[in-house]
């Protein structure tokens, strides 16, 4: 396709912002450090322009986690070198909404869902919209927020792994359901080279539509994970 028709296609598209603000006293996982916006220049102070200092985590805000984060052995990449192909491409919005608090989607949902709405193909970004970003709130109204979510279950990672799809997202802190046994979802999603997005937004906009994602990581040598700011393309129709 020539760069004039590339122009053409995206101009019938509409982007869709599927990522969360960093901002101090959002809701972050409990056992991750918090994120801080320091001033340090100001036309208030004297200066002759603003700028801010950021102290953050790798995994907070809406962010991806490199291979690394859980498996731990040198041929599985960090941050910097996961191939950006794996976090752009087409995607599916799975409406998880159904489920309640620590309950887990599984391979029987994701058949149900095919065959209503037909099949995850090899390369999709698969999204799961479980509806928890509606209790998304800053401290020290995160609480519900960040306690017992909903997740991927291991027959639904094992699923999707087999179905070689691109990457995984959710809205949730973490793929896995709060306090599930040995993350299952992380471990096998990671280890079959799947990333994973966490802390999507605005998921009900995307219920049966095909898109394309896309969420661009910062290149921090050999992070864990990384910040992103993804959106997703769809159809203006």
């Amino acid at each position: 396709m020539s760069l004039q028709k590339l122009c053409e296609a995206l101009s019938d598209m509409e982007l869709v912002e599927v990522g969360q603000y960093l901002e101090e006293g959002m809701p972050t996982h409990p056992s991750h450090s918090k994120f801080y916006k320091v001033r340090w220049h100001g036309f208030q102070l004297g200066d002759t322009c603003n700028d801010f200092q950021l102290i953050l985590n790798e995994h907070n805000g809406t962010h991806v986690d490199s291979f690394g984060h859980y498996i731990d052995q040198p041929d599985f990449a960090f941050i910097d070198q996961i191939p950006l192909e794996n976090l752009c491409g087409p995607c599916i919005t799975v409406d998880a909404t159904f489920l309640k608090a620590q309950e887990t989607v599984e391979k029987e949902h994701l058949l149900a869902w095919e065959a209503a709405h037909g099949p995850i193909r090899g390369g999709d970004g698969v999204l799961f919209d479980f509806g928890w970003m509606k209790y998304w709130n800053l401290r020290p109204n995160d609480r519900q927020f960040c306690h017992n979510y909903p997740g991927v279950g291991a027959t639904a990672a094992a699923y999707l792994a087999e179905k070689k799809v691109r990457m995984v997202g959710v809205d949730t802190l973490s793929v896995d359901k709060d306090q599930a046994d040995s993350d299952p979802a992380h471990n096998l999603l990671l280890s079959h080279r799947i990333p994973v997005v966490e802390n999507l937004r605005n998921l009900e906009k995307l219920h049966d539509k095909r898109g394309y994602f896309i969420a661009l990581p910062l290149l921090i040598r050999d992070g864990s994970a990384s910040p992103v700011r993804p959106v997703v393309l769809v159809d203006r129709t």
